[in-house]
């Protein structure tokens, strides 16, 4: 890195060194430096906590946000990257990727020293997605002066796998004058092979999804009584999810024609499903997602909405099928009769 003297037309090289020779800690000066100004990672993200304490009791760095919704698990290291720091960041983001919304915010809240309300209009007003996308899907960013070439192999193969991870170089330089400098820069990816790198991990994803997805739009074609026994599983699963789903159909059975998504999310909170109606609407994206599983065609037999047709899409305009109505009413009934 060089110091431009412009009057002169000449360089001067500044000095590189370690944060070691400087003195400087993980702890207490990088993670500083990252947790005020993010952006040094390449990107605008919102940090919503820092030295998070897992069960384990070993604490996660840098816990933030993306403008897409995702969780950033960022860890650190000082000088090098030693040979498991891959690994750390690994069981962190598989921690993480459990978190709920409403934990999430609290956690944000706890950080902000404000309340969850405040925590959750913040990340709303940040993030560039629906809400209900927060925490879909996470990614990894590690960031050291120096790479161990163990962990260069290791993230070049687990993004091959559809791992969301990268690595930032922060390389100190010295200047006599002007003090130190930081100069930071992506190297996995390369910025200049980025748009190439993502095209080919998303088209391999999509492979891998597509084969191994659970999503599915395929109906069942049960007879009455097959159907009936399919629904009173499906209404009695030891799942907290379970009583949302028996309220959100007892909702349908209610209406003559199809309801929209508004409208059902107004209906569940009436009901009690979620503390306001923006987390009715994220409970009932879970209760969409259990719709277009592939393991219950049945449901999709008795229900009818709108959808892309693909995984993640907001789905509308929910209705039974008439012809289906009373085997509805009828499976709810007899779970309910045994206090389920």
């Amino acid at each position: 890195m060089y110091k431009v003297d412009i009057s002169n037309k000449s360089l001067k090289k500044l000095n590189e060194v370690s944060f070691k020779q400087l003195g400087l800690k993980e702890r207490f000066d990088i993670q500083e430096w990252i947790e005020k100004t993010p952006e040094i990672l390449g990107e605008d993200l919102l940090i919503i906590a820092k030295e998070y304490k897992l069960p384990s009791k070993i604490r996660l760095d840098l816990l933030a946000v993306d403008k897409k919704a995702n969780l950033v698990i960022i860890e650190l290291k000082r000088d090098d990257s030693g040979d498991s720091v891959d690994w750390q960041a690994i069981k962190y983001c598989s921690y993480c990727s459990n978190f709920t919304h409403e934990e999430i915010y609290q956690l944000y809240a706890e950080y902000l020293g404000a309340n969850e309300d405040e925590a959750e209009i913040k990340i709303e007003k940040f993030i560039d997605e629906e809400p209900n996308k927060l925490n879909d899907s996470q990614r990894i960013i590690l960031a050291s002066k120096e790479y161990h070439s163990d962990v260069v192999s290791a993230v070049l193969w687990l993004r091959d796998f559809g791992v969301d991870i990268q690595c930032v170089k922060l390389e100190p330089f010295t200047d006599t004058e002007l003090g130190l400098f930081i100069k930071p820069s992506t190297i996995i990816p390369l910025p200049e092979a980025k748009d190439y790198i993502k095209r080919k991990e998303t088209k391999i994803k999509e492979k891998s999804l597509s084969k191994n997805s659970s999503f599915s739009m395929e109906k069942s074609t049960l007879d009455d009584s097959e159907l009936l026994s399919e629904l009173v599983k499906s209404f009695s699963r030891d799942s907290e999810l379970t009583p949302r789903v028996r309220k959100f159909f007892r909702i349908l059975l209610a209406e003559k024609n199809g309801i929209d998504r508004e409208r059902v999310k107004e209906k569940l909170h009436e009901a009690g499903i979620g503390t306001n109606v923006g987390h009715s609407g994220r409970l009932l994206s879970n209760i969409s997602q259990f719709l277009t599983k592939k393991s219950n065609p049945h449901l999709r037999q008795v229900v009818k909405f709108e959808s892309g047709g693909t995984h993640g899409e907001t789905k509308n305009n929910y209705q039974l099928i008439e012809a289906h109505k009373d085997i509805v009413e009828n499976a709810l009934d007899i779970v309910d009769s045994k206090g389920e």
